[in-house]
């Protein structure tokens, strides 16, 4: 009888003695007088535990429902005019920790606040059925335990032997079972949580930075700044229904991948056949399957099917399914090949096909999918912790100039509120209302261009982490070569030549037989490389599992046992027509796992030697093997059927490398992007391959593997081929040669040298060969913790838990929304590889320039601010909207339209907003800023044609009508006003020019031809307003009732083309020394 445990964690127990618990009881139906009985066993005996799932909480915390406490939270609220309600928006644990009352007891709980490993605290309501008490966290229930006294975390499967499920064919599950069943692990449906639009809108609403603008537009209202307040009121508005939009329909699209609305047939009740909603199905109910989308993880009990997994794995070839023959196995321990996952698709039955449901929910191989990508591992993203720094410098500088503004208007005998609000404005600049706008807008047209390109993205934060890549994993079959390996002949090791057409029957038998293939529709169909091989041969397959020649029968299946990538082999059990009461056994699989199996004396005494030969000619080899028993093998189990088998010959296949694979490796490489393969396939084939590639590599290399008594060699090829005790590892890194290295020899180095060591070898290699699909996923966790930003592509199941895990995965399949990776390839073409890394490049890139900008447009515009109010003067309303919205939103929206350079160069894009390069150009452009600014009023105020603001405000000079109440107490009449607001926002045009010079990872801006047309034409505008001083558009439009002399404007003009100058030079040198 199988159990499950799972350990309290120690924070809700460190009181209590350690106990485990056992779920037992879903194995049988008896001894027992309710579910509960059978599912909770208290035991002490920890060495009977058979599977433990801890929780994913770092601590928990039990809270109860309080009406006093309740009562008091109301009262905070209306308090604090409601900003208690939005600060609880942030933090929505203090709602708990206010209006509920903490409790010891985990029992006593209505709520539980839950915090896991990166902090995050979350609340989690306790729900109760059937005296079961359970919540749920990250999409896992969690069930309290009285013998525990602690909740427990406990996974929607079914534990128990394949017999105890055969044994319910005729009954399946009685009502009573499948009710206590559901309140136990809940329905079987992937529930995302739909938040409505109306609350998806309150949130962003009072978002810190929303609220912000919310406040600014509402005093700006009050200040009669109505144009102004409009616009970035509207521009709020649709940059709050812009996330809302995009946030409901990734929502949509995540909801419609995970949604199954299937109807299920199963067995309720004592053998009663009802339909019912795939979310009715239990684990451990009897399913007839259908040619449908399978609602749960299920296993086969009778009957053979074929599947569609490609949604789930990438894997385009539709996979053959059979019955579990282990009776005594248990259900979850079964293979592959006779569990059909929730998601795939059926695509034909052969009669009538019975499966058990093992797996439900988020339990299943696809909820599990989903749950990283709903929760994945946290990948540090430097520039949203950056672009926090600089706001909080930003926001300090606003709090000095404030200061600054406070002294100044209590100097100038301001009221009060005249103060409150000239202060705040001061502030509202600091946080430029554009920010939300520009970050989102740039991803959006990334992804749009990814989309043309046939890129689809699940997880559009690491288009920018694609950026970075400097290390790229690359699987070989079907990624660097063919999807498709081509039948090139059989060795039969016997001195005679290499043939398709073998003369032994027991080969010509094999070539026909020791395959996957099945008939679909009158077509045969399976994996391309066993198609290849059967079709060499003179026999044909029909649907009903038998092979003829000249329309007669010759063989007949038995049992198919599928590849296994553990056992590295398949193998099939066929009864010839004319050898009544004997079967024979054909295996085919690596070399080395024929060696395993093989008689020795039928292995060729050069064994070795023809596999490393064949494979140094970059053959693809298989060893194919024989027997003859005379038991049906329908009743025997796997490892008998492959044992003592007598060594036919090699199967060689030709994998040929895609023209394109030699172009994507060199154009990585002269990048300064490193490569790796990590293959299942042979060392020396996949050395041959990355020789055919160009791949850079040693001349000769060190290729380590484990020799037959166990231990590490290594061989210097092709300079030598024989094997070298290896030692002392260290000594390998020493070595001027790139590594080769087998998954035997890394899983050696795993268990017996130092994680440094370790380490420092998986730097050290460049072809990591015969790696399993778990292997793969620690290579590639490695290389990151090793500090390199890893991408990883591939195309088939074995890549699924390599691409997850990288930091940007690109899968290879012709799915249009691909589960396996964020990025899915749809013409499963690897030049995609270049495209992602050039796309995230520009888009970083761009993220990088337009924060850039809007940081400088703060700073300029705060800066004109202070000096003006400093005098008790300020912006118009009109001159304020035609900066914000005309200059600076317009401009870099469209900048961020720049298209992706189309090489890709050395250079790298920088990796903080602290770099060298970033905070160089920030602070150039504010000292050129700060020159021409200070010098352009220094220049004014020496003109004998100049009267100061407070000259005019005092009475001494007349030069112009004096406004005192224009805006609160002051004015935007005086030469200030005009020469401050024609240098900044001249200064957001040469900032627009001098930013987007060519850089290595953008195309030229005369390729956006917007932002080129925009940008001229708001410069045309703002010459106009310059050299023809006193103009209707001027007086009318933008308040420039002061205009400065025509003399004096053309030396403004002057200046403002050597500042312009002056920036692109600074740019074009800091761009130059950083690359």
């Amino acid at each position: 009888m199988g159990d499950v445990a799972a350990v309290a964690p120690a924070s809700a127990s460190a009181a209590q003695p350690e106990h485990q618990i056992k779920i037992v009881g879903l194995v049988s139906n008896e001894g027992a007088n309710s579910e509960k009985d059978r599912l909770i066993v208290p035991s002490i005996d920890l060495t009977k535990v058979a599977t433990t799932l801890p929780p994913e909480y770092k601590s928990i915390r039990g809270y109860r429902a309080s009406a006093l406490w309740s009562a008091v939270y109301a009262l905070l609220c209306v308090a604090s005019a409601g900003i208690l309600c939005i600060v609880v928006s942030w933090w929505p644990q203090l709602y708990t920790r206010i209006a509920r009352v903490r409790t010891t007891l985990l029992e006593k709980a209505d709520v539980v606040l839950v915090e896991d490993g990166h902090g995050v605290v979350e609340e989690c309501k306790v729900h109760e059925e059937l005296s079961v008490s359970w919540f749920e966290f990250k999409k896992q229930r969690y069930i309290y335990w009285k013998q525990t006294r602690s909740f427990e975390r406990v996974p929607a499967v079914l534990v128990e032997a394949c017999s105890g499920a055969t044994k319910r064919l005729k009954s399946g599950l009685s009502s009573s079972v499948v009710a206590e069943r559901r309140a136990v692990f809940g329905v079987n449906a992937m529930e995302l949580e739909s938040q409505s639009c109306l609350r998806m809108l309150l949130e962003k609403i009072v978002h810190p930075f929303y609220l912000f603008q919310l406040i600014s537009v509402a005093l700006w209202l009050y200040e009669v700044y109505y144009t102004y307040a409009i616009s970035i009121l509207v521009m709020s508005i649709f940059s709050i229904v812009y996330e809302v939009y995009s946030q409901a329909t990734n929502a949509k699209q995540m909801q419609d991948l995970v949604a199954c609305r299937v109807l299920v047939q199963v067995l309720r009740d004592g053998g009663t056949l009802v339909e019912i909603p795939a979310a009715s199905l239990v684990v451990g109910d009897i399913v007839l399957v259908e040619q449908q989308v399978v609602a749960a993880d299920m296993l086969l009990l009778v009957g053979e099917c074929m599947a569609d997994e490609s949604s789930l794995t990438g894997e385009a070839i539709p996979v053959t399914k059979q019955k579990s023959i282990d009776p005594e196995k248990s259900v979850q321990g079964c293979h592959k090949s006779s569990v059909l996952y929730s998601g795939s698709t059926v695509l034909r039955t052969k009669g009538n096909v019975w499966a058990v449901v093992i797996r439900t929910g988020f339990s299943t191989n696809k909820g599990e999918l989903f749950r990283q990508i709903l929760y994945p591992e946290a990948i540090p993203f430097q520039m949203v912790s950056d672009s926090y720094r600089y706001l909080i410098a930003l926001s300090i500088i606003a709090g000095l100039i404030a200061i600054q503004r406070v002294y100044d208007a209590f100097a100038a005998g301001s009221t009060v509120p005249d103060m409150l609000i000239s202060v705040f404005d001061l502030i509202s600049t600091t946080i430029p209302a554009a920010l939300p706008v520009i970050l989102t807008v740039g991803v959006g047209f990334s992804l749009t261009r990814l989309r043309k390109a046939r890129i689809f993205c699940i997880d559009a934060q690491k288009i920018n982490i694609a950026g970075h890549l400097n290390c790229f994993c690359f699987d070989k079959t079907g990624t660097l070569t063919s999807e498709h390996l081509f039948f090139h002949g059989v060795d039969p090791c016997d001195g005679s030549e290499i043939t398709s057409q073998p003369t032994s029957q027991d080969l010509d038998y094999a070539l026909a037989s020791c395959h996957g293939l099945s008939v679909v529709d009158g077509v045969v169909t399976g994996y391309a490389l066993e198609r290849d091989m059967f079709a060499s041969t003179e026999y044909m397959l029909n649907a009903s599992h038998e092979i003829l020649k000249n329309n007669q029968v010759v063989l007949r299946y038995c049992h198919r046992f599928p590849f296994d990538a553990a056992l590295q082999r398949s193998s099939v059990v066929v009864q010839a027509i004319n050898e009544t009461g004997n079967y024979r056994v054909f295996v085919k699989g690596s070399p080395e796992a024929m060696t395993e199996i093989c008689e020795s004396a039928s292995l060729p005494s050069n064994f070795e030697c023809r596999v490393e030969q064949y494979a140094s000619q970059g053959y693809y080899c298989m060893g194919l093997a024989t027997k003859v028993v005379t038991t049906d093998a329908t009743t025997t189990d796997r490892a008998q059927m492959e044992s003592n088998v007598k060594f036919l010959g090699f199967l060689l296949f030709v994998n040929p490398v895609k023209p394109e694979s030699s172009q994507v490796i060199q154009t990585l490489e002269s990048a300064d992007i490193d490569v790796r393969i990590i293959t299942g396939d042979n060392a020396l084939t996949a050395m041959h391959v990355a020789r055919q590639i160009s791949m850079r590599l040693s001349t000769s290399m060190v290729y380590v593997d484990l020799v037959s008594d166990g231990s590490p060699s290594y061989q210097l090829l092709p300079s030598s081929t024989s094997w070298l005790p290896a030692g002392d590892l260290s000594k390998l890194l020493a070595m001027d040669y790139d590594l080769t290295i087998s998954g035997s020899a890394l899983e050696f180095v795993k268990q017996s040298s130092s994680m440094d060591l370790t380490n420092k070898l998986v730097l050290k290699t460049k072809i990591f060969a015969r790696i399993k699909p778990q292997l793969k996923t620690w290579i590639v966790q490695t290389l990151m913790d090793s500090g390199l930003c890893v991408g990883m592509t591939g195309d088939g199941t074995n890549d699924c838990g390599a691409l997850k895990a990288a930091h940007v995965g690109l899968a290879l399949s012709d799915a249009e929304a691909s589960i396996v990776a964020p990025f899915t390839s749809r013409d499963k073409a690897i030049q995609d590889v270049v495209t992602l890394i050039r796309e995230g490049r520009c888009a970083l890139t761009t993220s990088l320039l337009s924060f850039k900008f809007m940081v400088m447009y703060p700073i300029i515009e705060t800066t004109g601010v202070a000096v003006l109010n400093h005098i008790q003067a300020t912006f118009s309303n009109n001159q304020y909207l035609f900066d914000d919205m005309f200059v600076v939103l317009g401009i870099s929206v469209l900048m961020l339209q720049m298209p992706p350079s189309k090489t890709l160069t050395k250079a790298r894009p920088p990796q903080s907003l602290f770099a060298p390069r970033i905070l160089w150009s920030i602070a150039c452009q504010s000292i050129c800023f700060a020159l021409f600014f200070a010098a352009t009023l220094i220049a004014a105020e020496r003109q004998p044609w100049f009267c100061s603001l407070t000259d005019v405000a005092a009475g001494r000079k007349h030069c112009y009508e004096y406004h005192s109440s224009e805006s609160g107490d002051m004015t935007f009449h005086s030469y200030e006003v005009s020469i401050v607001w024609l240098v900044g926002h001249w200064q957001y045009f040469v900032l627009a020019v001098a930013l987007n010079q060519k850089d290595p990872f953008r195309e030229s801006a005369w390729r956006n031809l917007s932002f080129v047309l925009y940008t001229a034409a708001v410069g045309a505008v703002m010459v106009l307003l310059l050299l023809w001083p006193g103009n209707t558009l001027g007086v009318e439009w933008f308040d420039l009732e002061t205009p400065l002399p025509f003399g004096f404007c053309w030396v403004v003009g002057i200046s403002f083309l050597i500042n312009l100058v002056l920036a692109m030079l600074m740019e074009a040198c800091i761009q130059r020394r950083a690359d």
